[in-house]
């Protein structure tokens, strides 16, 4: 790893030719202008941010504040550097789409340069599918006698999550959510049941919202349609098999 505090443009220059090469990770920190062109046309002000180029060429742009990148260019993107005597300057152009951005730093506080191995894959867990899962392996979960006899079934308004029968053989829509129970996930479980009954409004169809929280309100509305709700989530166990044991 290099790096170096407080350089002149100049020096930021000689840093950078020095030390960026391929498959190399640079991050600068500084002052910096931000002009875009491509898709559309964009200029960001001057500013302190923190600019990642990474080792595939991806450049990301982060302003102090926010998780969303401010400007980004996607991987296979080329770099090129330039400086006088009062601003070190960034140009960055991709193909396909053609985009270009160019950085024009006016203060570099620090840059650092490096390497970094990663071939590790994301397991995400948590989600709605290990809740759906979770049900159709014990449907005692959400209530005594219930079967799960189809999973994503069709409707006009969308996928249902589960579909089965309570233990009096009433067919019950069931729609899961990975987390808090909003207000648009009731009208579209009382959708799916309006979908079922379309052919029989009178007919007597269950509808219950599974969420590992549910508010007050949502409740309420809930009730109100006549549907239903179980507060109820899953987190899936990740097994990392690369892990040594204690004993």
């Amino acid at each position: 790893m290099h790096h170096i505090i407080s350089p002149s443009p100049l020096g930021a220059l000689d840093f950078a030719k020095h030390h960026c090469k391929p498959k190399k990770l640079l991050i600068v920190i500084g002052d910096c202008l931000i002009e875009y062109r491509g898709r559309a046309k964009s200029l960001l002000d001057w500013g302190e941010r923190i600019v990642i180029i990474k080792q595939d060429g991806a450049v990301i742009v982060h302003q102090p504040v926010m998780r969303e990148p401010v400007n980004w260019q996607p991987s296979n993107t080329k770099t090129d550097f330039s400086a006088d005597d009062k601003k070190f300057i960034v140009n960055t152009y991709h193909k396909h789409p053609n985009e270009k951005m160019k950085l024009t730093f006016r203060n570099v506080q620090m840059m650092m340069v490096t390497s970094l191995k990663d071939n590790a894959r994301i397991v995400v867990s948590g989600m709605e599918t290990d809740i759906v899962e979770k049900i159709m392996e014990k449907p005692d979960v959400i209530e005594e006698g219930l079967r799960i006899t189809k999973r994503e079934k069709q409707t006009k308004s969308g996928m249902i999550d589960l579909y089965g029968y309570d233990k009096k053989g009433v067919p019950v829509i069931i729609e899961v959510k990975r987390s808090l129970a909003t207000i648009p996930a009731v009208h579209q479980l009382r959708m799916y049941v309006n979908d079922i009954k379309r052919k029989n409004m009178e007919a007597n169809i269950r509808g219950i919202l599974c969420a590992p929280r549910i508010s007050k309100i949502v409740k309420n509305l809930l009730e109100d349609y006549g549907l239903e709700y179980k507060e109820f989530g899953w987190v899936k166990e990740i097994v990392d098999k690369k892990q040594r044991k204690l004993f």
